[in-house]
């Protein structure tokens, strides 16, 4: 097994709590790097972060970390780990008060990730980006935030990670992402379209991908239809969002539950 540099350890236990109260969590990482036998893989290690307002988050979120691992797992990449990164409330604020929708708080939705990636070994949530001072850090901050808390991970000094931003494709086509994160900097990019769009093609040269769309239950969820089902109180329609834990943290909290925030 490879070993955890001092780095690791320490991100895992930021503000003195658990592997889910650091900014980068890594426990997932590291145990599927530490699981890896052999020479690196041809096309390298990978690792997927997403972003988004994620108010609130669900299990799509999730899914797009999945799907994007298959694409890349189907292009010869080794994909240790993926993470949710749920927005700046400077950010979040502005857009739900424009929406006309609730805004729920930066920790409040980070817990909310927390419980719905719950038993998930690959998916993590990454707090760096809500927990900014200041002013909000758009995703290519937040990519290259991730690329530098791996960088100090002693097991990866000598092996290169691409860091891939995962996206849908409304917010590719807005941001120009069909055309990389540059190809020089260990970046790329997977789109990962809903059933029934058609996504751009792929520049592979350019590490661009295009992932298949979610199947099943998971591919019909979205925030819109989150927030109808929480403003009828619709528990069951909540929980198939998220999960079970994560509705009654949100719907039905217990005392303890006031207490964090």
């Amino acid at each position: 097994p490879l070993a955890l540099s001092a780095f690791s350890h320490a991100a895992m236990t930021d503000a003195g709590g658990g592997e889910d109260e650091g900014l980068w969590p890594l426990s997932r990482l590291l145990a599927s790097l530490a699981a890896q036998e052999g020479p690196p893989p041809d096309r390298g290690f990978a690792v997927v972060v997403t972003t988004g307002a994620m108010n609130p988050p669900h299990r799509g979120h999730l899914q797009l970390l999945h799907q994007a691992k298959a694409r890349l797992d189907a292009e010869g990449f080794t994909v240790l780990a993926a993470w949710m990164s749920p927005s700046h409330d400077a950010y979040v604020q502005p857009k739900a008060k424009s929406l006309n929708t609730p805004g729920l708080s930066s920790d409040f939705r980070l817990e909310i990730a927390r419980r719905i990636a719950a038993g998930d070994e690959f998916v993590a949530v990454g707090a760096w980006e809500a927990k900014q001072p200041g002013s909000w850090p758009d995703y290519p901050e937040v990519v290259i935030a991730l690329q530098e808390a791996l960088e100090q991970v002693a097991s990866f000094k000598d092996v290169p990670v691409t860091t891939f931003y995962a996206c849908g494709t409304d917010h590719a086509a807005k941001c120009g992402l069909y055309s990389g994160l540059g190809v020089d900097g260990g970046r790329g990019v997977v789109v990962v379209p809903r059933t029934g769009e058609t996504p751009r093609p792929e520049k592979a040269n350019r590490l661009v991908y295009v992932a298949e769309a979610a199947a099943g239950d998971v591919a019909a969820i979205s925030s819109t239809k989150l927030r109808a089902a929480l403003a009828q109180a619709d528990f069951q329609t909540v929980a198939a969002c998220l999960s079970q834990d994560a509705a009654r943290f949100l719907m039905r909290p217990a005392a303890a539950d006031f207490s964090m925030f």
